[in-house]
């Protein structure tokens, strides 16, 4: 199963090439737009897999919605793991990193931190960390740290590593010289996001990433 978050207007660009790709590869496909419990969206995929504890699905993928899937790219669902697989973040300022030490957490390391935008799950993970998403509750709205530190928290607390994902299944356009054509997914950032998104298709509007979706 795949679930995408969000729904905005960079939304419309990339949910249709996500849907496309699910379609591809046999996978359910759901798209969430909104959380019952947090103010901010962005949470929405904490109660999405606390719903899929009890469902019928092995393996779930968690995608952001700023993210754009391109045509032809193997199915995430067969990269090999054994319980949750992210893309490690690979730096975080030391002010940020210290931050965490002060509020929440103060074994939090550098390598503990990976980048969820791109998440690979079995249920039975899931399942283990349940309990936890729910313990949160809105509490976690009262500070200043995104979903992602949270929930690389709980990851941690379980005491298991996620299996590093390549950055081709989460490539940041932002990144220095990124490399477009070797990306399976190509990760949009920061707030003008949008712009860059349709100038992105604009540029590539006769390869794998701008093919028209009919």
């Amino acid at each position: 199963m795949t679930v995408s978050i969000g729904e905005d207007e960079v939304a419309k660009h990339t949910i249709p090439r996500m849907r496309r790709y699910a379609e591809t590869h046999q996978a359910a496909f759901r798209v969430l737009t909104q959380s019952q419990t947090y103010r901010r969206p962005v949470f929405a995929y904490w109660e999405a897999l606390v719903e899929l504890c009890d469902s019928d699905y092995d393996r779930i993928a968690i995608l952001d919605s700023d993210i754009l899937v391109r045509r032809g790219s193997p199915s995430l669902f067969e990269v090999p793991f054994s319980e949750i697989a992210m893309k490690p973040s690979g730096w975080v300022a030391p002010r940020f990193l210290q931050r965490i030490h002060d509020q929440i957490a103060d074994d939090f390391t550098i390598r503990d931190m990976y980048n969820s935008g791109v998440i690979l799950i079995t249920r039975d993970y899931v399942r283990t960390i349940a309990d936890s998403i729910q313990s949160l509750g809105i509490r976690v709205e009262e500070t200043r740290f995104a979903d992602q530190v949270y929930f690389c928290m709980m990851v941690k607390r379980t005491g298991v590593t996620p299996t590093p994902l390549s950055w081709r299944w989460n490539q940041h356009d932002q990144v220095p010289n990124f490399r477009a054509e070797l990306a399976h997914f190509l990760h949009f950032r920061g707030p003008d996001k949008l712009p860059r998104v349709e100038q992105f298709l604009q540029k590539n509007r006769n390869d794998q990433w701008g093919t028209a979706l009919s």
